[in-house]
């Protein structure tokens, strides 16, 4: 996928290298033309573009945050949607996802985002609790973390939803920042604890805005987590993370009143004609059916 002719006409007139330009492109796609801008402050500071090296692209996506909540952060706080920080990839940076205000909480204020999780997957729903301080919410989406949906807060979960079908899959309940340990994210140390519950209080949030679409809600088990997120064999998911996920669950469930069950045969079926399940996530399906990858819950 090419930059837009007027863009990549720039960058070839001032010779910028091959490997920045791959390096520039690829965060051009993620967080549209904002990342291009502070760019060209970064060009700004050097004797010639063509001095720049894919490295000096690194400090881009902190002063694109900065600038995103600067902007955004008091539109949440008077209810109103905002652009989203992630970019689909499908749209190759023209077009933003969006983030609608759910309702405030004491420490902070839930947010919907719709296609706005990071990867540009199509249909995604992601729930955040983002710090209600700007400057809080500034530390947190500057912190060291996974970061995959919005800026500014601590943790998320995220989802697919076939509009079409009615039918959802939850398939994350992730932190976005680090745990702070030692000097890891030692800034925020104070922050993070106003926040420590955001992994019940964004799966709880995504289980009551599924209801009240009437959307058939699957819930990935802990269990399913490496197949469904390829994850990395040198870096696997713990029997830790997984047990913690399935205690997640069950903490919310419990207290939403109500209750997993196993998929059905002809569940299965919905969720495979349905477009909520990535190719990995779809082929341990296949293999080993819905039922050891999943529930649905149910009342």
């Amino acid at each position: 996928m090419p930059f837009p002719e007027h863009i990549a006409r720039v960058l070839d007139d001032y010779r910028v290298p091959a490997d920045t330009k791959a390096s520039l492109f690829d965060l051009y796609v993620s967080m549209g033309e904002e990342v291009l801008e502070v760019f060209s402050e970064i060009a700004e500071g050097v004797a010639s573009a063509a001095m720049l090296r894919p490295e000096d692209t690194l400090s881009i996506r902190e002063r694109v945050v900065e600038r995103y909540l600067t902007r955004s952060h008091p539109q949440w706080l008077a209810g109103k949607p905002t652009p989203s920080f992630w970019y689909p990839r499908a749209l190759e940076g023209r077009a933003s996802g969006l983030v609608v205000p759910l309702e405030p909480k004491s420490n902070g204020f839930l947010l919907l985002g719709r296609n706005a999780h990071f990867g540009g997957r199509a249909e995604t729903i992601s729930f955040d609790i983002v710090a209600s301080s700007l400057d809080d919410a500034i530390a947190l989406g500057k912190a060291a973390g996974r970061q995959h949906t919005i800026p500014g807060s601590a943790g998320e979960t995220s989802g697919t939803l076939d509009v079409a079908r009615s039918i959802a899959l939850i398939w994350e309940v992730q932190p976005n920042v680090y745990k702070p340990s030692g000097e890891r994210n030692r800034a925020i140390a104070k922050i993070y604890r106003k926040h420590r519950d955001w992994h019940v209080a964004t799966l709880a949030a995504a289980v009551a805005w599924l209801r009240a679409q009437n959307a058939m809600t699957f819930i990935l088990r802990g269990d399913a987590l490496a197949p469904t997120h390829e994850v990395n064999p040198q870096k696997p998911v713990s029997a830790t993370i997984a047990a913690h996920h399935d205690r997640t669950v069950d903490e919310v469930m419990r207290t939403a009143g109500a209750t997993l069950v196993e998929p059905t045969n002809d569940e299965e079926f919905l969720l495979l004609e349905s477009s909520v399940m990535n190719h990995a996530l779809r082929k341990h399906v296949l293999q080993h059916g819905a039922a050891t990858a999943m529930w649905r819950v149910a009342g």
